[in-house]
């Protein structure tokens, strides 16, 4: 009996053979593909760990920024109450601005006269209707050879079209050349 040769027996010992193969096969697929997914998730950490780094670079540089920002604007404001301390400051101190077009020279002399400010105002193409230099009186002093020279660029440096009135100039002072020699 021994050595009778079973076939069930023999079948069965290589089925269990061949799921044996099968089971190490599927075991080392599962293994490879384990491998590969770790792999591929390692590479997406890394990528997104990148990105986050880029994205926490800028954050940080975007609050730099902001902090730098903040400052400036707070150092405007204090430079825009000021100003608006110094017109009011200005206003109440009954203050006259003087307008100075060309430069003494020999054979010039000083001319003077009273600018007005219309209701818009430009200036360096920049238009305005509110300005707190209106409640100032302001004067216009024009070196110039004769009063039509002095007139002409007094009205030049303010023209009419961007809201200055300048009705006339008068002769002020004595020519430099007898400044001079006095």
């Amino acid at each position: 009996m021994l050595e009778e040769f079973s076939i069930s027996l023999f079948v069965i010992a290589l089925l269990g053979a061949a799921c044996m193969v099968a089971m190490v096969l599927f075991r080392q697929t599962l293994l490879y593909a384990t491998r590969n997914a770790v792999a591929e998730m390692e590479g997406r950490v890394t990528r997104t760990r990148a990105s986050y780094d880029e994205a926490l670079k800028a954050h940080e540089q975007n609050q730099v920024r902001a902090r730098d920002l903040e400052e400036e604007r707070r150092m405007i404001q204090n430079q825009l109450a000021e100003a608006q301390r110094r017109l009011l400051s200005a206003q109440t101190d009954n203050f006259e601005l003087i307008h100075e077009v060309g430069e003494p020279a020999t054979g010039r002399r000083l001319y003077v006269g009273s600018l007005s400010l219309g209701p818009t105002l430009t200036v360096n193409q920049t238009a305005t209707t509110h300005s707190h230099l209106r409640g100032c009186p302001h004067l216009v002093e024009v070196w110039a050879e004769n009063q039509s020279e002095a007139l002409r660029l007094a009205r030049q440096a303010f023209p009419e079209t961007a809201g200055f009135t300048l009705p006339m100039v008068q002769a002020q002072d004595a020519p430099v050349q007898q400044l001079v020699a006095s």
